[in-house]
């Protein structure tokens, strides 16, 4: 099972649902939805994939955002969900009302007591903390490399992402988690540039790779960048999505068919989308991560 873990923005959540619309989420893959804005996205999301019947778990105690108050809480703990807890403390001393515990922070775990634990645990691959706990473990990794500036990535245009779909069962693990096209730190607003970007994943070999499209600093205007950045895209077409087009690249495309920008956020759920059908597609005809 694939975990994907996101941090409830607005453009994040309207790709997942945009995906189980059009039927194109595989039901191997369980978003973790820590919610950091209390918008209509996120009140579409929870009402889509509940009258869809596919699973996913939300955060009851956010780290940032709209939901930190103690009305916030309240008002997450009220629905009825799967519930994950992120541990900021010994476990003794936490509710098990929740699905799922996410580990980010060595130290409360390993001054918990384990042993007796029946919960999922979503926490990094550190032996300490994989000697420590029993039970399922699913294995948590920021693979996406955050550059503080976007022209850094004309550095190395192209790199590895992930294969740890490959081997995360040969290390006792029932499942996977990242953070898709994004890092473990969560930022509010990102860096302005003066060029646009696109981050798309790809398969090679089983292995996923990723490569970042960038515009020039020449181009005039932010359309202009958008066309110059998506004919490189189209040319790599067959290596990105194979024989059958994404539904992120196909509302790219069609923005470009009509000579239109579709503004930063749109292309930011366009590059989610394309990563969550890949994994769809490769989950669905591998039959991988079917454990739970």
């Amino acid at each position: 099972m694939y975990y994907p873990y996101f941090r409830g923005k607005q453009f994040d959540l309207l790709a997942l649902t945009t995906l189980v619309e059009q039927h194109r989420l595989s039901t191997k893959i369980l978003p973790i939805i820590e919610p950091v804005k209390n918008s209509n996205a996120l009140k579409k999301f929870i009402r889509l994939f509940q009258k869809e019947n596919h699973p996913f778990y939300l955060i009851q105690n956010p780290q940032a955002g709209d939901f930190l108050t103690e009305d916030g809480l309240l008002y997450l703990n009220s629905l009825s969900l799967d519930k994950a807890m992120i541990v900021e403390q010994p476990i003794e001393t936490l509710h098990t009302e929740s699905q799922l515990f996410v580990i980010n922070n060595a130290t409360p775990a390993l001054q918990s007591d384990w042993q007796s634990n029946q919960i999922k645990v979503l926490l990094p691959k550190e032996f300490r903390l994989l000697q420590k706990i029993n039970g399922a473990k699913i294995l948590s990794q920021d693979v996406f490399t955050r550059l503080p500036k976007t022209s850094f990535y004309q550095e190395c245009p192209d790199e590895f992402f992930s294969d740890t779909h490959l081997t995360f069962q040969k290390s006792g693990f029932i499942g996977f988690s990242d953070f898709s096209i994004d890092s473990r730190i969560y930022y509010e607003h990102s860096y302005p540039s003066k060029i646009l970007s696109l981050h798309l994943v790809y398969f090679k070999q089983n292995q996923l790779r990723i490569h970042h499209f960038l515009s020039s600093e020449d181009a005039p205007s932010q359309k202009d960048q958008f066309f110059e950045l998506m004919a490189e895209v189209s040319e790599w077409g067959n290596r990105l999505y194979g024989d059958h087009v994404t539904f992120g690249i196909e509302l790219l495309l069609e923005s470009v068919s009509k000579e239109k920008f579709p503004g930063m956020g749109v292309m930011r759920k366009a590059a989610v989308m394309h990563h969550m059908e890949l994994m769809s597609r490769y989950l669905d005809q591998n039959n991988d991560g079917t454990e739970n």
